[in-house]
C-alpha cells in the first residue's frame, strides 16, 4: 500500500453525513467493477460514475462533480496523464488516486507528478483501497 502523498489542498467541505463523491476510470470492467464492490460496503463513499476511457472521465469529473478520481494514470495511452492534469485543474479539490499496475519507484513518480495525492496497486485494490481512501480523504471516525 503506497501512503498518501504530501499534499496542502483540502477536501471539499462536507457534511459529516454527506458522503464523497467518487468516479472510477479504469480500462478494464473487472477493475471497476470490484472497486465499485467494496466502496458499496461503506456508507462514506458514493459511486457516481465508472468509465473506461479519458474522455469519458473528464466529461463525467464536469457533470458529477466528484471529490475523488480514482484513476489508471495511464488509460488511453500517455495522453492520459495530460488528461488527469487538467481534471485537477477544472476540479481543484477533487482528489485524485492513482491505480497502478504495481509499486515501482517510476509510477510512483510519474503519479506525484500528475498530481495524484496517493497510489495504489491494482492487485490490492480489495486489501488497501478503504485504508487509502480514509487516509487521502481524512474520513477516519467518520
Amino acid at each position: 500500500m503506497s501512503l498518501p502523498f504530501s499534499r496542502e489542498e483540502a477536501v471539499p467541505d462536507r457534511a459529516a453525513t454527506a458522503p464523497l463523491r467518487v468516479v472510477i476510470a479504469d480500462a478494464y470492467a473487472a477493475t471497476r467493477e470490484v472497486i465499485g464492490q467494496v466502496l458499496a460496503g461503506d456508507s462514506r463513499f458514493q459511486v457516481v460514475g465508472s468509465v473506461g476511457t479519458m474522455e469519458e472521465a473528464v466529461r463525467l469529473i464536469r457533470e458529477a462533480q466528484p471529490d475523488i478520481l480514482l484513476v489508471d494514470p495511464w488509460l488511453s495511452g500517455p495522453a492520459g496523464m495530460p488528461a488527469c492534469v487538467a481534471a485537477k485543474q477544472f476540479r481543484p479539490g477533487m482528489l485524485l488516486v492513482a491505480l497502478l499496475p504495481e509499486e515501482r519507484e517510476e509510477y510512483i513518480r510519474a503519479a506525484q507528478a500528475l498530481g495524484a495525492d496517493a497510489s495504489l496497486q491494482k492487485r490490492l485494490i480489495t486489501r488497501d483501497l478503504m485504508p487509502v481512501l480514509r487516509e487521502v480523504a481524512g474520513t477516519r471516525g467518520r
